[in-house]
């Protein structure tokens, strides 16, 4: 018997009738009657008796009925759970971005993201580039945020926003006397931040290079030196104490959304690169 063919079977002999059947289906009565006669035909024998103007089971439609009852239960709860996958996905999405991004951008389209989509759960976190690449290749990130990234045959690239470097430097102080912070080479953005100073012919100094942007930000804070960062984490971390200053000759990176390309994304991971590619950040 096919699913149709139970759908119908049980109706009829729940309700006794191929009208009531139709009715409880929401379907009309010939197309009830016509499944009817099919499956009997496919299984060779009568289902149904017309007894005093009321369909009676067979003896064997007895029998079938204690399997396609317990069929009719697993259909249903396959179509439950096919609707709420559609309409209220539980999966989660496992999202992680650089700690500079994972101070005011991710939280802030999360939290924007489940205000429109709040049966969405989230597993998120900060990792450094090279952890970013190796966790959406080995599947333990569903979704990955950068600065700067290239695609290659593994990981496909979205470019969302743009960016731009700038300079923190403390308030009413010649940044001239101050001691540079220089950001490490180690990751594309501080690759880039590096060809950019050489380029320039920037004569800047320094004693100390992180990698860690907000410990840059921080120093500035306490009036140690100056920087040139990423604006995001540039306006996140700036005090009362620092101001934020244009570079002569502007220099611009890309927020990068990685994701792999052979395993198919959650309906809930696909929502959110939507949202993405549409999200207004402001400071």
């Amino acid at each position: 018997m096919r699913t149709r063919h139970i759908e119908v079977f049980n109706s009829i002999y729940k309700t006794g009738s191929v009208t009531a059947a139709a009715k409880l289906l929401n379907v009309s009565q010939p197309s009830v009657s016509k499944v009817l006669a099919h499956a009997e035909q496919q299984l060779g024998f009568r289902l149904f008796e017309r007894i005093k103007m009321k369909l009676v089971p067979t003896p064997e439609a007895n029998i079938l009925f204690k399997h396609t009852s317990v069929m009719e239960d697993v259909l249903t709860d396959i179509n439950q759970i096919s609707e709420r996958l559609t309409e209220f996905p539980v999966d989660r999405v496992r999202v992680s971005c650089t700690p500079s991004l994972g101070i005011d951008f991710l939280p802030n389209a999360i939290a924007e993201f489940k205000g429109l989509n709040p049966n969405v759960n989230f597993e998120i976190s900060t990792l450094h580039y090279s952890y970013l690449r190796n966790n959406i290749k080995d599947t333990s990130l569903d979704l990955a945020i950068a600065q700067d990234q290239i695609e290659d045959e593994e990981i496909g690239i979205i470019d969302l926003k743009k960016g731009a470097f700038v300079i923190l430097e403390p308030l009413n102080v010649n940044r001239k006397k101050l001691p540079f912070i220089k950001l490490s080479g180690n990751s594309p953005i501080g690759r880039k931040l590096d060809k950019y100073i050489e380029k320039e012919n920037l004569n800047i100094q320094s004693s100390i290079t992180s990698d860690n942007f907000q410990m840059a930000a921080s120093l500035v804070n306490n009036g140690f030196g100056y920087t040139i960062l990423d604006e995001y984490t540039a306006k996140a971390c700036r005090s009362e104490n620092t101001k934020i200053t244009e570079l002569d000759q502007k220099l611009h990176f890309n927020i990068s959304l990685m994701f792999l390309k052979n395993i198919p994304l959650s309906i809930p991971a696909n929502s959110f690169i939507e949202f993405l590619a549409e999200f207004k950040y402001d400071f």
